[in-house]
């Protein structure tokens, strides 16, 4: 069973006929700050399901989540939020919002927000949600539709999604200059031999990416403070970006092929070509402390970054 959130922006107040309208240009705009609103709904959900933990130890569901619907939703101009149980609830939510009167919509597997990808994101019924969606935007000309699920088929969406999600300082230099000193207790010479490890290893043309906790400082699942059980316990989480490093693992390694792979860590070192492996273990010797690494699309790296609020920096590559 794939858990859905669906999110719905209604119609904004009718217009005061006294004002001027400019037409096709005030569509535009409205339909504009429909969306991104929702959007910002979305990433407000998703904020209060992280901080929900004791929802989310005992089991999400549609019905533990009604509290958190509800919450968003209380002025009626506000963005309506619905959990739907699979797919077909979540088609029928979208109809409902129509019915009401919503001009933005945007549907997201709970999986892709929580980072819990393992056998969420494969559901079959997912691949064809997006048709359904599909289907239901061209028989409702007026209302923007996105659905920002597998199979990842429906471009401007994504573009649309990540536009309006992603953090503004995914790349800054200061979060690159903090994440040094966190992990690396600002030896840059430790950090230089990491660095040197990991190129050494990884495929011609691949790009290096650091996130989690050592970047923002917290694990984002729990909320721990970066080495909160001890000195160098926390792991460095390294992104690899481009089709050859894609394709140094294994074909069954992967939650969605072509996307994102199951991580290369001290548990798992056969998921990935061996000469991958060495370069990991040389770097997590230079660094100290655990590294793990995952091969991802740039594109659902921003998507997952935005919707989660997480940044992250590029190393180099």
């Amino acid at each position: 069973m794939s858990l859905l959130l669906v999110v719905a922006r209604p119609s904004p107040p009718a217009a005061d006929v006294s004002l001027p309208v400019s037409g096709e240009a005030d569509a535009a705009a409205a339909t504009a700050t429909a969306r991104a609103d929702v959007w910002q709904a979305v990433r407000h959900e998703v904020e209060e399901l992280r901080g929900a933990r004791s929802i989310a130890a005992a089991g999400v569901s549609p019905g533990a989540l009604d509290a958190l619907a509800r919450a968003i939703a209380d002025d009626p101009d506000d963005p309506s939020v619905r959990y739907a149980a699979d797919p077909d609830e979540a088609v029928a939510d979208a109809e409902a919002a129509i019915s009401a009167g919503a001009r933005a919509i945007a549907v997201v597997p709970v999986a892709l927000a929580l980072d819990e990808e393992a056998d969420r994101l494969t559901d079959p019924d997912l691949g064809r949600l997006h048709e359904r969606l599909d289907d239901l935007a061209r028989r409702h000309p007026g209302v923007d539709i996105e659905y920002v699920g597998p199979p990842y088929h429906a471009v401007p969406a994504l573009e649309s999604a990540i536009a309006a999600l992603r953090p503004a300082d995914s790349e800054e230099p200061h979060l690159l200059a903090a994440a040094i000193q966190r992990a690396f207790d600002g030896d840059l010479d430790r950090f230089g031999r990491f660095m040197t490890a990991l190129q050494g290893g990884v495929p011609p043309g691949t790009r290096l990416i650091l996130r989690g906790s050592a970047v923002q400082g917290e694990s984002y699942k729990t909320g721990e403070p970066f080495d909160a059980r001890g000195p160098q316990t926390s792991d460095l989480d390294v992104v690899l970006l481009g089709e050859a490093a894609m394709a140094a693992w294994a074909p069954e390694a992967f939650y969605l092929p072509g996307v994102n792979t199951h991580p290369l860590y001290d548990d798992a070192p056969d998921v990935a070509a061996p000469d991958l492996e060495r370069a990991r273990r040389a770097a997590q010797e230079a660094a100290g402390r655990p590294v793990s690494l995952q091969a991802m699309a740039r594109w659902f790296l921003d998507l997952r970054s935005g919707l989660q609020g997480t940044p992250y920096v590029v190393l180099g590559g």
